[in-house]
């Protein structure tokens, strides 16, 4: 059993690796800084321990941000940080709880890896940024952030996100997703990237105002369109795909944005394009044979992690017929 003594420096462990958290996020982050940590870890197995706990708790959370608060620095060398603290410091980071400090140590480890949001197959991830933005992730996207004193920056490389952005009038908010970029102060928007050869993506916006712009445009929201900008009006989407021209739209939003309630809303769509969008939501794939029709079109709502009950909708309507494998659901014709 363990006793009082090793339970305290169990929790002075996490409570210490916090300071190396605070000290990670500071503004004088440097390689030796780095090394200094890496030799910490290697000390002790508690200590590379307290670290893969947190990593656990960091995913099953989904909900830290991305970058953890700075803490104001002490001139004191970091090697000799814990030491030099006073007691009641000490006591109010062990005070904090294991399990907060546990998350803590979560996302600092996970920022160190690779300073994205990811998910996978069948995961969606809410996270609160640094400024307050809330950033929802659909399934099987990534996302790159990339803060500075004078721009908020995020990079869209995968998938599908939507934005509720924080106001912030000299600090713009800026999307950057392929060639183009989604400039914001203040809004709610949404922007997917489309599973194609070519570049193709979509722009959504909700409430509030944002500016859709070529990537050397300067990181300001204007007040008119101009050559290569569009703005957009709540409840307008811009569609850009490599070899058509920019398109605006106004579908439903609550169509748009069906997936955060785990559905899949079809109007006048192609079988085979309902298909695929059921394939950004697992690793079991749903296959439309060749012989099957182009001319099907699908409307109705679904699940999004239920292909099975689409292809027996769809077997049922149109006289298909339903091969089932390890790997995946093919639809086709008798």
């Amino acid at each position: 059993m363990t006793d009082t003594s090793d339970l305290l420096e169990q929790r002075a462990i996490r409570a210490q690796a916090a300071v190396w958290v605070t000290d990670l996020h500071g503004p004088e982050r440097s390689a030796a800084l780095e090394a200094d940590l890496r030799r910490w870890l290697a000390e002790d197995p508690r200590h590379t321990e307290a670290f893969e706990l947190a990593t656990d708790a960091w995913q099953r959370s989904g909900n830290l941000p991305v970058y953890l608060p700075e803490e104001p620095r002490l001139s004191t060398p970091l090697s000799s940080l814990w030491r030099s603290r006073k007691p009641r410091r000490r006591v109010g980071f062990i005070g904090a709880g294991a399990a907060a400090l546990a998350l803590l140590l979560a996302g600092a480890f996970y920022w160190l890896k690779d300073p994205a949001l990811a998910t996978g197959y069948a995961e969606q991830k809410t996270v609160d940024l640094t400024d307050g933005t809330q950033v929802t992730l659909n399934a099987n996207s990534r996302l790159l952030v990339n803060y500075t004193d004078g721009v908020r920056q995020v990079t869209l490389t995968q998938g599908e996100a939507l934005f509720s952005v924080t106001k912030h009038e000299s600090r713009p908010f800026v999307v950057v997703v392929g060639s183009r970029k989604v400039i914001a102060l203040g809004t709610s928007f949404e922007v997917r990237r489309e599973d194609t050869a070519e570049p193709a993506f979509t722009v959504t916006l909700i409430e509030g105002r944002v500016a859709i712009e070529p990537l050397s445009a300067p990181n300001i929201l204007p007040v008119e369109p101009g050559n290569a900008i569009t703005l957009l009006s709540p409840g307008q989407r811009l569609r850009f795909a490599t070899n058509a021209p920019d398109a605006v739209d106004s579908p439903a939003i609550d169509k748009v944005t069906a997936w955060q309630h785990g559905q899949l809303i079809f109007e006048d769509t192609s079988i085979r394009d309902a298909a695929n969008e059921f394939n950004r939501y697992g690793k079991r794939r749903l296959i439309v044979d060749a012989n099957v029709p182009s001319s099907i079109r699908v409307g109705g709502v679904f699940c999004i992690g239920d292909p099975d009950s689409f292809a027996r909708a769809m077997a049922n309507a149109y006289q298909l017929r339903i091969l089932e494998s390890t790997n995946g659901i093919k639809l086709t014709a008798p």
